[in-house]
């Protein structure tokens, strides 16, 4: 009797060890750093940028001439009326860092948008996927040390992520 107990139990043990966890990775950052359109909104953007990073190299020029006409109105200009130029010259060159900014901060901005909209594209495709294929656990491949290569599942999320079309419209400066 306590011979049929203990298989009974060692049975149930066996068995419930005989399923392990399906566990796969993937690699998240080369599937977005890589996509397609992502891609193509940068080089997009990039060619609208064009235009005003010419104006402001005109602006960045028109600083550095009226930087050196300060140094030769230094003897010139009394201390008072110096110090007024030298704050016109801060406000201006201060005006131009905050225009430089808000540039790079609305296309930084546009950018991530769209590396956002990809990531939630790539978790309905594994959301699905893990659905599918009875998946326990989904790794970015970053947040592991060591597995076999035959759990990466990047190549296939990105034949999949590439069947999707994304709009890469964005917002132009202004």
């Amino acid at each position: 009797m306590k011979l049929i107990i203990s298989i009974f139990f060692v049975s149930i043990f066996c068995t419930y060890n005989a399923y392990p966890t399906s566990i796969r990775v993937v690699n998240l950052n080369l599937l977005i750093e890589n996509n397609e359109y992502l891609n193509k909104l940068i080089e997009n953007i990039e060619e609208e940028q064009i235009v005003y990073k010419n104006k402001f190299n005109e602006n960045e020029e028109y600083l550095k001439n009226k930087l050196d006409e300060l140094d030769e109105l230094r003897l010139i200009l009394d201390d008072s009326e110096l110090e007024n130029e030298i704050n016109l010259y801060n406000q201006e060159l201060n005006d131009f860092n905050i225009k430089i900014n808000s540039f790079n901060n609305h296309y930084e901005n546009q950018i991530n948008q769209f590396k956002n909209k990809i990531l939630q594209s790539i978790i309905e495709i594994l959301k699905k996927y893990s659905l599918d294929n009875e998946i326990d656990l989904i790794l970015d491949s970053n947040s592991y040390i060591l597995s076999t290569n035959s759990i990466n599942i990047t190549e296939l999320i990105s034949k999949e992520l590439s069947k999707l079309n994304f709009n890469i419209s964005f917002e132009k400066y202004k």
